[in-house]
């Protein structure tokens, strides 16, 4: 079968960009013909695609040269947007293929797409609801973030299709044993306010106050407008707090190895189930995260510190717990979550569930319904 993938490829790396390329390289490892549409743009904000951008849309348009492919494939798989805006540019893509009689699936990598499309007046309610009901399946993270398709496609076309850590993190190096002499926090996401990441370094100057022992190491992309914000809580806590930039490859597998913790204190309106975390789990990070969007459904306390979110004096507190009873906190944690991640989250699952979904919506005759599960 012929597969056609709709959306952004890295640069810039994300958590969908990033699951773009992880899916494509590994379906076509294992022999299916997926060709690709890169629908990347460059801009990193915590209001991402809420807004129409005139230069967003202009970049857009070069995408539509590729509308033919559509007609030359069996199935059709894209990640758009969460927002009117962000699903509309997809628009032509999905009418060609309405028209042309081509199922296409649509992977939500997020928590916003139902929220938003309730609070939609008018037209732009219809032209949504348009847009997305006619799709062959829906795809969400996790079983919590279904409601995103209520209203937009029957349960029986909604499928759970989990995130995944890189198989390069599945190692012995990355299963060597954790540091339990002090605090080694990592921060691996983009930079951004709803991130937590500005509550993390609050956090960590209250530690250095304290004089607890730690080193903090913040990798990822700042978001546009935080960056003087960012320099200058990181100024204020070096040389035990320093920013590597966005990191990739042998360097990432590096940060995430030489942790001990893993902190993601989001609440990104947009959030689904973050990549990051499951990689923190694979490396055998003890987790601080919260109860956020889809993360309930993969992290709880048996893997680490679920807190408040937006509450740096609590985020403070644990990580202060954690380097209390640090040697105790690493057994209790390190090897089950390595062991829960390699069960549960690695590309291979991610990938052949998802051409599973495609699979079945190209084999389907027009009308009928799929199953449940993927």
């Amino acid at each position: 079968m012929r597969f056609l993938l709709i959306g952004p490829l890295p640069e810039p790396i994300n958590g969908c960009s990033y699951a773009n390329a992880v899916l494509l390289r590994r379906a076509r490892e294992e022999g299916h013909d997926f060709r690709a549409i890169d629908t990347s743009t460059p801009t990193i904000s915590g209001k991402q695609g809420a807004r129409f951008s005139l230069r967003k849309a202009l970049a857009f348009l070069g995408t539509y040269r590729h509308l033919p492919r559509v007609l030359r494939a069996d199935a059709v798989y894209l990640t758009p947007g969460q927002t009117f805006f962000g699903l509309m540019k997809y628009a032509p893509f999905i009418l060609l293929a309405r028209w042309s009689r081509r199922p296409y699936v649509i992977h939500l990598h997020g928590n916003h797409l139902g929220r938003h499309y309730a609070e939609l007046p008018g037209l732009r309610k219809r032209l949504f609801h348009g847009c997305v009901s006619h799709a062959a399946a829906g795809i969400v993270l996790s079983e919590s973030l279904r409601g995103n398709f209520k209203n937009l496609l029957p349960g029986e076309r909604v499928f759970v299709v989990e995130n995944f850590a890189g198989d390069d993190l599945f190692t012995d190096t990355a299963a060597a044993g954790k540091p339990t002499d002090r605090l080694e926090i990592l921060y691996l996401s983009n930079l951004m306010r709803e991130k937590g990441i500005l509550d993390l370094l609050d956090a960590l100057a209250v530690l250095k106050r304290e004089k607890v022992d730690f080193r903090a190491r913040i990798a990822g992309h700042i978001e546009k407008g935080l960056e003087a914000e960012v320099r200058k809580r990181l100024d204020a806590l070096m040389p035990e707090a320093v920013y590597v930039g966005a990191v990739a490859g042998d360097r990432k597998r590096r940060l995430l190895a030489g942790a001990n913790v893993f902190a993601l204190p989001t609440y990104y309106a947009m959030e689904g189930q973050p990549i990051s975390l499951l990689e923190g789990l694979a490396t055998g990070n003890i987790i601080v995260t919260t109860a956020h969007a889809g993360i309930p459904d993969i992290v709880d306390a048996s893997h680490g510190h679920v807190i408040e979110a937006r509450n740096p004096a609590a985020l403070a507190a644990t990580l202060r717990k954690i380097s209390a009873h640090l040697p105790d906190e690493v057994d209790r944690f390190s090897r089950h979550n390595r062991d829960y991640a390699a069960a549960r989250f690695t590309e291979r699952s991610f990938a052949g569930r998802v051409v599973a979904v495609l699979r079945q919506a190209a084999e389907r005759p027009a009308g009928e319904t799929s199953r449940r599960t993927a």
